[in-house]
């Protein structure tokens, strides 16, 4: 993730004080309805810039479903468990779990509800759903791109230790990953544009959002008015585009894409993020989401006709990153340089190939 260039947040409204004043702060709000049967339920992250998920627990007309339950292990299912009972449930109460995307921070905790309510389904669009299976095949890591310690993207050799840990440290983003353990549960869905969640008494509809990840989605309450964006759009921050190695080469195409469908939906959409808080002015964020896009190809190519070393990691180094690019280590670097292969992937440089299926 990355801060959009210049915090341009004035022609967005925050539609929660509570929200908005957490996050400037750094602080974790409380548990808070957004609409009718709907709560957002903060699930904290360990280590990590971002503080919290917000998963979204929506009210069916019998027992709740669940957006994103959020990272796993023991204190953040207690966060979730008494975030649910100030909605009014238990984890025996959930029907159905749905995963905007694969990342830890929302598919961590799917394991631990299953084992309370093994009849709950999950469901998550099939791209996810390849990828998470690529991710066990390989033990939770995309080794082909961090095996030679990130000589591919140009990493100088001596950070490669530091490039080389960035999967199986604690602090990472994605350390320690439950991927080598998890199993598919019994009741999984695959879902795709335009389909309905099955969620008796709502009317929950599924947008295919590739760019965060190629099976990203996004989820519109159509009753409410209410966009679970996911990380598609977020109110402050730009979600990372290239850690799906899968699809980086066409990831930020598939991203500016579904920033476009964004018009779509009326301009009275109420966001429920996955980070930072709710807020009304989608169309508006989508425009600034793809000016900053825009920045930082230009900001690319300004940097190529500088140097004659165009290797990934060289390329970065010109680009504007929230804290600059010096700050940048073990995993933030990884992410830095994957939305800076997307990026190179756009505008037609040569790219090492990292895993890429098409």
């Amino acid at each position: 993730m990355s801060a959009h260039p210049g915090d341009a947040q004035s022609d967005i409204h925050a539609l929660s004080a509570v929200q908005a004043q957490a996050w400037k702060d750094r602080v974790m709000p409380p548990p808070e309805q957004i609409a009718d049967g709907t709560w957002a339920i903060p699930v904290p992250i360990p280590n990590n810039p971002l503080r919290y998920t917000y998963s979204y627990a929506l009210a069916a007309d019998s027992g709740v479903a669940i957006i994103d339950p959020g990272w796993d292990g023991k204190e953040r299912l207690q966060a979730f468990t008494d975030g649910l009972a100030t909605a009014g449930f238990a984890l025996r109460d959930i029907i159905g779990i749905t995963v905007t995307h694969y990342h830890r921070d929302h598919l961590g905790l799917v394991p631990a509800i299953l084992a309370e309510n093994p009849d709950a389904w999950v469901a998550l669009h099939r791209h996810d759903i390849e990828a998470v299976s690529q991710l066990i095949s390989q033990g939770g890591a995309p080794n082909d791109v961090v095996a030679d310690g990130g000589r591919l993207l140009g990493i100088p050799a001596e950070r490669a230790a530091e490039f080389s840990g960035i999967f199986t440290s604690p602090s990472s983003q994605r350390g320690d990953s439950p991927m080598a353990g998890f199993a598919w549960p019994a009741h999984i869905l695959t879902v795709d544009e335009g389909e309905l969640l099955p969620v008796p008494g709502r009317s929950v509809r599924v947008m295919w959002t590739p760019g965060h990840t190629f099976g990203h989605i996004a989820l519109h309450d159509e009753a409410l008015g209410v966009f679970f964006s996911g990380d598609h759009v977020l109110p402050s921050i730009s979600p990372n585009i290239g850690l799906d190695v899968t699809s980086i080469s066409h990831s930020l195409g598939d991203y500016l894409g579904s920033l476009e469908r964004m018009g779509r939906l009326p301009e009275t959409t109420a966001v429920a993020p996955a980070h930072g808080y709710r807020f009304e002015g989608l169309r508006i964020r989508a425009d600034q989401l793809r000016s900053h896009h825009d920045q930082r190809l230009a900001e690319l190519r300004a940097r190529a006709e500088e140097t004659d070393d165009h290797s990934v990691y060289s390329l970065c180094q010109g680009m504007h990153w929230a804290r600059g690019f010096e700050s940048l280590t073990g995993f933030q670097l990884y992410a830095a340089l994957m939305e800076t292969a997307a990026h190179m992937h756009y505008v037609g440089f040569a790219v090492p190939e990292v895993g890429q299926r098409g």
